[in-house]
């Protein structure tokens, strides 16, 4: 069976009016540039279960309970710019958000979320060495589910672009290290809240880094540490404090079989200074090459 391990977004985006966030993930050891002429088609499903609102790292009043669930479809293929690897997708996901405990009040959403488009391309890729540079650009429109009534929604009513550089190589053995760092910018959204007003958003950027160890061409394990910051929003003009500054992990196991790879993977926060702090995140995935 061959390996395609490339630009992956695991991508949890739970979208709220209160709590904006969009994050890249790459699992380690998938920085590695693809064979051109591969297709792929990723079947992914996610759940989310998120607790405690923090503001400025304290916890406040309440038990809100945020429930959110999401099938994600994502399509793409390898190919090559003059002599570089490169890979394109196309992510289209759809769920549901359910807020609960004392936030029962407000109304959850269900449908399509934001439909996301990426390219990436290696400038640098010795296969030899097994020692990879990528460069990756994403950009999300506005399709998904969403209405300025609401406060939890699956669509973000705004456009964004995100970029991304990753790095990877093997360190001893059959234990591969990588790190990454990602930028993403937001456009304006206009319909924010029941007065229509026009939400902005700072930069926000990420930075992670993982260890993968193969116990086999068939088996591997991998962890991950990221670390979020940024991101403030402002309302009228006026600055929200809300800077994210968000600590999380992510456990991966992996088995590749002939009929495609099937990926296991638990996370959450560790810590969070404005959000709702995820207790669990669970994702399983499907990936079939063709």
């Amino acid at each position: 069976m061959k390996n395609l391990y490339c630009f992956y977004i695991a991508c949890f985006a739970v979208i709220l009016h209160i709590d904006p966030l969009l994050a890249i993930d790459l699992q380690p050891g998938e920085v590695r540039a693809p064979k051109p002429g591969i297709n792929f088609l990723q079947l992914s499903y996610q759940i989310s279960e998120r607790g405690n609102r923090y503001q400025q790292g304290e916890k406040l009043p309440g038990s809100p309970e945020i429930d959110v669930a999401q099938f994600i479809m994502r399509l793409g293929h390898s190919f090559q710019v003059a002599e570089y690897p490169a890979l394109a997708y196309v992510q289209v996901p759809v769920g549901y958000t359910h807020p609960g405990g004392s936030l029962s009040t407000q109304t959850g959403d269900s449908g399509f979320g934001d439909t996301t488009v990426m390219l990436a391309i290696w400038p640098y890729a010795n296969r030899e060495t097994q020692t990879y540079f990528g460069l990756g650009s994403y950009l999300t429109l506005p399709s998904g589910s969403y209405s300025a009534e609401r406060s939890f929604n699956m669509g973000q009513n705004r456009y964004s672009s995100a970029f991304q550089i990753g790095f990877q190589r093997p360190i001893i053995g059959s234990l591969t290290g990588m790190v990454a760092l990602d930028a993403t910018l937001y456009a304006d959204n206009d319909e924010f809240g029941v007065k229509r007003a026009t939400l902005k958003q700072d930069v926000l950027y990420t930075g992670q880094a993982g260890l993968r160890y193969d116990f086999s061409a068939q088996y591997s394990m991998a962890a991950t540490y990221l670390y979020t910051s940024g991101g403030e929003t402002s309302v009228y003009g006026v600055n929200r404090d809300d800077t994210i500054g968000l600590n999380r992990y992510q456990l991966s196991a992996i088995a590749n079989f002939s009929f495609g790879r099937l990926t296991l993977q638990y996370g959450g926060d560790l810590k969070t200074e404005n959000s709702f702090i995820e207790n669990n995140r669970w994702i399983f995935r499907y990936t079939w090459l063709f």
